[in-house]
């Protein structure tokens, strides 16, 4: 087989894979999830079995025991404020659709079938629907099988997350091992740089806000801190549309129940505390935690979190730009290869 029918069969062979995956792409989430708390937990097992010495298999399982026990404090603590404010957030929109059927009639011709079409889609949406508990059966069925995969999967990428990169490399030709493994080392330091900021960025936004807005007294205040939280894998537009959510839940709440403040004042100041945030994230967090890891333009950055989020859901959110940052790796090191290539052509050339 030439060199190049080989790197076409290669090329085949990548393409085609790919492609099943992409098919199959439904039953991929537990393993990608599996990949991205290995990224995020992979130094501090390194710490245990490198510094410590403990085995890499004891360090996973104390990793596990430890996340557990964190995991049901967190449930513990945040589950009876999550149910509270989940009933009182349907409850308030209950006595809005109430008002609002008052108020139809005082509306003008155009505007009411608009308005009717709006009430009724609010109406059929899940979060009223408290009668649904068979149709979610199925899917919590999938959830704990999926669970199980993923508590499988994270733990085999733990524990032998090296040895699948170092076999990996047996099956690269001897005069590409050298580049390949510089270059997965590169995708390997974007991947899990990202991730663990992103993670590591999601909780800290959620914490200060919940804390800024409880002290403001802002109904809602858990929820609407752990959905800006989140709302911080869409670069740009998710924090703006965080800040969007607070203030109309502000603005239907009655403002502040801590400090003699309208809606309308409790309102601007809730715009000042997420600038303030977003500043503080822009200029201190971010490139230190971040490191500006990706290099990428921010359109690049919203269009890969877009088409990400088309493509993959949340988990497409969440892997959109270190996929992108990955792409960009692959394009740099392709472009470099070839010019090395045509510049040893050129010397070899007479008269050069």
């Amino acid at each position: 087989m030439t060199i190049r029918l080989r790197t076409v069969f290669i090329i085949g062979i990548i393409l085609s894979f790919l492609g099943f995956l992409y098919v199959e792409r439904a039953i991929l989430t537990p393993f990608i999830a599996a990949g991205i708390f290995a990224y995020i937990f992979n130094p501090i097992v390194n710490f245990f079995s490198h510094k410590i010495k403990l085995p890499r298999t004891i360090s996973v399982i104390i990793i596990y025991l430890t996340i557990v026990s964190l995991f049901i404090v967190f449930v513990f603590f945040l589950t009876r404020g999550l149910l509270y404010e989940s009933s009182e957030f349907r409850l308030s929109i209950e006595n809005f659709l109430t008002d609002t059927r008052q108020e139809i009639s005082l509306l003008p011709d155009y505007a009411k079938p608009f308005v009717i079409d709006l009430l009724k889609s609010v109406e059929n949406a899940e979060i009223l629907n408290g009668n649904s508990f068979f149709q979610y059966f199925p899917k919590a069925i999938s959830g704990i099988l999926s669970l199980f995969i993923f508590l499988f999967a994270s733990f085999y990428f733990l524990k032998e997350g090296k040895n699948i990169i170092n076999r990996s490399l047996l099956f690269v030709p001897n005069n590409y091992k050298v580049d390949v493994e510089i270059l997965l080392r590169k995708i390997n330091t974007v991947l899990g740089g990202y991730l663990r900021g992103q993670v590591f960025m999601i909780f800290l936004v959620s914490l200060v806000l919940f804390v800024a807005l409880s002290i403001l007294g802002v109904r809602f205040a858990l929820i609407i801190a752990i959905f800006s939280g989140i709302a911080e894998i869409v670069p740009i537009i998710g924090p703006i549309v965080a800040a969007s959510v607070a203030v109309v839940a502000v603005l239907f709440g009655g403002g502040s129940s801590t400090f003699p403040l309208s809606s309308i004042q409790t309102s601007i100041v809730i715009v000042i505390v997420y600038f303030l945030v977003r500043q503080v994230q822009d200029y201190f967090i971010l490139p230190h935690v971040m490191g500006r890891i990706t290099k990428l333009h921010p359109l690049i950055i919203l269009f890969a979190v877009l088409a990400g989020g088309h493509i993959g859901g949340m988990l497409g959110l969440l892997l959109a730009v270190p996929v992108a940052g990955v792409f960009k790796i692959l394009l740099e090191f392709s472009v470099d290869t070839i010019n090395d290539r045509e510049s040893l052509e050129d010397k070899k050339l007479p008269g050069r």
